[in-house]
């Protein structure tokens, strides 16, 4: 995980700084140096990994709440997790009608919050059972999982759409490098403390949603599991808002500004993504982890660690050094 963020972390800094020579968007600077091929590639990659995230958030929000109720109800009425990930649609394909990112704002910085308090607890959990009953028996390497983890690291660390919309958007673009640096170091340790934590504390038994492994009798596991799949929820529009908007940018020529014809129909096709999404995830239900190691693998790694470094080799890379590098 270490050595994956590592990793991301130097790509993103390789694509921070072709931003700052060439200017323009992700997909621009594909077009610019090499053409259209790849930018249908790295749209493409954008687009999937949006999207992929989607699916694997409602499956986790469905897995967790379908385990809140049943504990809540002690099992007496309960439901499939695929009734759990169709009664999402109710929230999300409204939400997906909203046309500005920044409505989304406060939504993501609860959202964040929610998160915070449900690492808190989790972490707080982990140091006392490791204390009271000590480590689990845990394997130091399985061969047979090594894969799983590159495709779901790719996937944690994926934020490199995001880089130049930052990048972008600060007045002092030559502070990026370190307040990235800085970010990504937090989130690794965060991963790889709490991941190190959960598996000595559960060992084998880990579920793919570590939540799952707090004790069901606590009140306090209740809380964070109802606010830890809030603050997923809250998520799930702002992580569709870009595939979405890219594939509209292809689809319709015409905007829905005047024009409640092209509106309507583009609120059509943003309910049948939403629909989609629904799909996708009732058919990955069963298999969070590998659903995420898949995305991880086909989406993140070539849109986190290929382009950028095909970019900056074709647009900085003067000496025979950086092209080795690279």
């Amino acid at each position: 995980m270490s050595v994956i963020a590592w990793y991301a972390l130097h790509c993103m800094i390789l694509l921070s700084d072709v931003y700052l020579k060439l200017g323009g968007s992700y997909g621009d600077l594909a077009l610019k140096l090499y053409g259209r091929p790849l930018k249908y590639c790295v749209m493409v990659s954008i687009v999937l990994a949006q999207l992929g995230f989607c699916c694997a958030y409602v499956i986790f929000v469905a897995t967790n709440m379908r385990d809140l109720w049943n504990t809540v109800t002690e099992c007496r009425h309960q439901y499939p997790t695929e009734m759990w990930i169709l009664i999402q649609l109710l929230i999300y394909i409204p939400l997906a009608f909203v046309r500005k990112i920044k409505k989304f704002a406060s939504l993501s910085l609860i959202g964040n919050f929610f998160i915070l308090i449900g690492l808190g607890y989790l972490f707080v959990y982990d140091l006392w059972s490791i204390a009271a009953r000590g480590p689990a028996k845990v394997v130091q390497f399985n061969p047979s999982k090594f894969p799983l983890l590159v495709g779901t690291a790719a996937f944690s660390y994926e934020g490199i759409s995001l880089v130049i919309p930052i990048v972008e958007s600060m007045e002092r673009k030559d502070k990026f490098n370190g307040v990235l640096t800085a970010s990504l170091v937090i989130c690794a340790g965060l991963f790889v403390t709490i991941g190190a934590l959960s598996y000595l504390t559960f060992g084998e038994a880990v579920e793919a949603v570590i939540l799952l492994n707090l004790p069901n009798d606590s009140v306090w596991t209740l809380v964070v599991q109802l606010l830890y799949s809030l603050a997923i929820i809250m998520s799930v529009p702002l992580q569709l808002f870009p595939a979405i908007r890219i594939i509209e940018s292809g689809i319709f020529t015409q905007s829905g500004k005047g024009n409640p014809v092209v509106k309507w129909q583009k609120n059509l096709f943003r309910t049948l993504m939403v629909g989609v999404i629904a799909m996708v995830a009732i058919f990955g239900a069963d298999k969070l982890d590998n659903f995420i190691a898949i995305v991880g693998a086909s989406s993140c790694l070539p849109l986190s660690f290929l382009y950028p470094v095909m970019l900056h080799y074709r647009s900085l890379a003067d000496t025979w050094k950086a092209k080795a590098k690279d």
